[in-house]
């Protein structure tokens, strides 16, 4: 999802702009799951009006038990007699029809079943209510009636009885009886469309490949729909509100190139089609599988590169993020970081390497901003208890500049080597920041415990002051170079210099010094006295440098 880029966007409307080595169950994951217990599918049922806000569901969940465990639960908000929103359980049943005791309590059903140890089981949930939300029922901007799933981090629960954490991935299907005047989409492959009495219609969606709850979602509105063609037999659409069509098809467009960007990057894409969908939701972007949500208010109707980055943002997390997932929440930038650092590579590829460094640098100041508020903050962070503050540059630009580091840690054929091991690793399945390690150090051959331990699980970043001089009789440029950031703790840091005569062009580099000491000095043999001396010419450090005057 793109929280940053909205607030970006939304402001100027035109779009002018744990340790490494841990093994157990990261973060919150023993607070939301249920070790030993597999769900494997959902069969959504919903029906929704026009009249009411209130929705009537019906959902089959098949699942598997580890143990002889005779209890297990799904998280569903409950009503509340103070509130008018939450859902109330009506029956539970088995395959077989046959009713089966439940409770709910704590925003979770509870249902008793006999042990069946590593066998199937299937219960069928039958419910109603009003979402609060996770199923925003709204008005769009022309003031039609609009409804949309919003299920980021653990909101699905507000309208669908789920296992919501990230790690239990399950594949789904969603048949929605709605008014006839809405076209409905969801996730994987239309199945039917059908009339239905008194002016509704039902319409199937089924996605066969597993995804996290976060990603399982329907949209209903009046929509115009563009095919855009297909990539590597991957049908690509764009669904834009009537009025916006002619403006949001242009939009839209460039998504076909950049699906073929990634699948020629990273690997084959996992899903049945790729659905762009403007939608009115609190995100710029959210990329739920296979049919990705923007906000309404990003239309500009010609081709844009702010435009084509949000695409290639929420395009991106198909890969990461909803097939390669996080195993936790406290694992966001898994998902965020590689999304952001994935569309600021489509960019370079799109319009060159200045375009990279721009983004680069207006990633690296709101890093600067974030750590001067928050100055112990991580990327990898498992303390975090609102988990809507893990939507945070740390997670983003950081996790983002994380990658392209390693991306010259490793040198580019070795980083896209190892980016193309781990997809394929962890396609349809879900990895921790030390799984990434383990795979870049595999292809590599190199050892990088110190890299990850000090950018994911270390707050802050280098502030370097540096200075040169020229020392005549041994023919050398002497740089001295100190860690001055205030958090006490030391960076490893690679160090490039360019050294530029008195037109002003570079006439040589140094080799790649590395730092270790809070204070350095390093002496390179040159023939010459320089006319100036330049930091990291390439941006390839995530660092805030100052030269002391000579």
């Amino acid at each position: 999802m793109d929280k940053q880029r909205n607030k970006f966007l939304l402001g100027l409307l035109a779009l002018l702009t744990a340790t490494t080595a841990q093994a157990q169950l990261p973060g919150n994951a023993t607070r939301y799951t249920q070790p030993g217990v597999d769900v494997q599918n959902y069969a959504f049922s919903l029906t929704l009006s026009d009249s009411t806000n209130r929705i009537q569901g019906e959902t089959t969940i098949r699942f598997t038990r580890a143990d002889d465990r005779q209890t297990v639960w799904f998280d569903l908000i409950s009503a509340r007699d103070s509130s008018q929103t939450g859902m109330r359980v009506r029956s539970v049943s088995l395959a077989d029809g046959k009713a089966t005791p439940f409770s709910q309590r704590n925003d979770r059903v509870f249902i008793n079943l006999a042990a069946a140890p590593n066998q199937s089981t299937e219960v069928v949930i039958r419910y109603d209510g009003t979402p609060a939300k996770g199923l925003i029922i709204s008005k769009n901007k022309f003031g039609e009636r609009t409804f949309f799933g919003d299920n980021w981090p653990n909101n699905a629960r507000n309208y669908l009885p789920v296992v919501d954490h990230p790690s239990d991935k399950a594949t789904c299907s969603f048949t929605v009886n709605a008014p006839a005047t809405y076209r409905v989409i969801s996730n994987g492959k239309f199945v039917s469309e059908s009339n239905l009495p008194y002016g509704k219609k039902q319409t199937r969606w089924q996605e066969n490949t597993p995804i996290p709850t976060k990603v399982m979602v329907i949209g209903a509105a009046k929509f115009a729909v563009e095919d855009v063609g297909s990539v590597s037999g991957v049908p690509v659409q764009s669904w834009l509100y009537p009025s916006d069509s002619q403006k949001g098809f242009i939009d839209y467009r460039p998504a076909k190139e950049i699906l073929q960007y990634f699948i020629d990057k990273i690997g084959p894409y996992s899903y049945e089609k790729l659905a762009n969908v403007e939608s009115t939701t609190i995100f710029g972007g959210m990329e739920n599988a296979s049919c990705i949500f923007y906000n309404e208010k990003v239309i500009v109707g010609k081709k844009d590169s702010d435009v084509e980055a949000l695409l290639a943002h929420e395009i991106a997390h198909q890969w990461f993020g909803n097939s390669a997932t996080e195993a936790d929440w406290s694992q966001l930038w898994l998902s965020e970081g590689f999304a952001t650092y994935f569309s600021a590579l489509y960019l370079e590829h799109a319009y060159g390497k200045d375009t990279l460094n721009a983004v680069l640098n207006q990633n690296k100041n709101q890093i600067f901003r974030y750590t001067s508020l928050k100055p112990k903050g991580t990327i990898v962070d498992s303390t975090t208890t609102n988990l809507m503050d893990l939507l945070n540059p740390n997670s983003y630009q950081k996790g983002g500049w994380v990658l392209h580091m390693l991306r010259h840690e490793l040198g580019d054929d070795m980083f896209w080597k190892g980016i193309r091991a781990y997809y394929e690793k962890f396609r349809n399945a879900n990895a921790q920041t030390s799984d990434l390690q383990t795979v870049m150090e595999s292809v590599s051959g190199k050892k990088l415990g110190q890299f990850f331990q000090q950018w994911l699980h270390q707050p802050g970043y280098p502030d370097i002051v540096w200075g040169s001089r020229y020392d005549a009789a041994k023919k050398a440029l002497v740089i001295d170079v100190r860690q001055a950031q205030r958090t006490g703790a030391l960076f490893v840091i690679p160090l490039t210099f360019s050294i530029h005569g008195s037109n002003g062009r570079e006439v040589s580099r140094t080799a790649r010094l590395t730092m270790t000491e809070q204070t350095q000095t390093f002496t390179v043999p040159l023939a010459t006295k320089p006319a100036s001396v330049m930091i990291d010419p390439d941006n390839t450090v995530l660092m805030r440098s100052s030269q002391m005057a000579n």
